[in-house]
C-alpha cells in the first residue's frame, strides 16, 4: 500500500512539473506573473516528496534484510549470467548457451564446462559477482570523455 502512495505522489509532483512548465512559459520578458504558482507547485512538490520518502523510509524499507542464500541462488541459476560472457565468448556462442539453459533447465555454468569453452577457473573469474557489478575497462573505454574547453 505504501509504494503506491509513494506513486501516487509522484504522479502528483509530474503534475505539479508540468504546471511549473507552462507558467515559465507564460511570462512574459522578467516579469512573470506566474511566479507564485511556480513557487506554490515546487515547494508543494518538495514537502509531498519529503513526507513520502520518510514514510516509505520508516514504515516499509527499514528493517528489510536480504535472504543472502536466496538472492545468491537466483543469481547463480540465472540466464543473464550469459551477458557477462559476451565479451569472451561473443554473441553467437552467448545465444546458443542461453537457450540450451533454457530449454534443458540447466546452469549457464553448467554447460560453458560441459562444452569445454572456459575452464573453471577462468569461468569463475568472468561470473564473480564483484566483478559483474562494477564497470569494466572495456565499458568504460567505450564512454567518451568530455573534452575540456
Amino acid at each position: 500500500m505504501i509504494p503506491e502512495v509513494v506513486s501516487q505522489v509522484a504522479y502528483l509532483v509530474i503534475g505539479h512539473d508540468l504546471t511549473v512548465t507552462l507558467c515559465a512559459e507564460g511570462g512574459q520578458l522578467q516579469l512573470n506573473a506566474f511566479e507564485p504558482t511556480i513557487g506554490f507547485s515546487i515547494l508543494k512538490s518538495l514537502r509531498m516528496l519529503t513526507a513520502a520518502v520518510d514514510t516509505l523510509t520508516r514504515r516499509c524499507i527499514n528493517g528489510i534484510e536480504a535472504d543472502r542464500e536466496r538472492c545468491l541462488g537466483l543469481v547463480e541459476n540465472s540466464i543473464g549470467l550469459v551477458t557477462a560472457l559476451g565479451p569472451v565468448l561473443g554473441h553467437e556462442t552467448c545465444s546458443r548457451i542461453a537457450r540450451r539453459a533454457l530449454d534443458e533447465r540447466r546452469t549457464v555454468a553448467d554447460i560453458v564446462l560441459e562444452e569445454r569453452l572456459l575452464t573453471k577457473a577462468r569461468l569463475d573469474e568472468l561470473l564473480r559477482l564483484d566483478t559483474m557489478t562494477r564497470p569494466s575497462r572495456i565499458v568504460m573505454a567505450a564512454v567518451p570523455m568530455p573534452k575540456s574547453a
